[in-house]
């Protein structure tokens, strides 16, 4: 029973961390191009 529960919570700790990369790399990704984009108009 012990092991089933751990086995349930490490299941639902790897769909907790899939959705946090899901949701976060594409806003990190979104963040750096606009970052880059300020640096080129700052340049012009």
């Amino acid at each position: 029973m012990l092991f089933h529960l751990s086995h349930n919570y490490m299941l639902g700790v790897g769909v907790l961390i899939f959705a946090f990369l899901f949701f976060y790399i594409p806003l990190i990704y979104a963040f750096f191009t606009i970052r880059k984009q300020q640096r080129k108009q700052n340049k012009l």
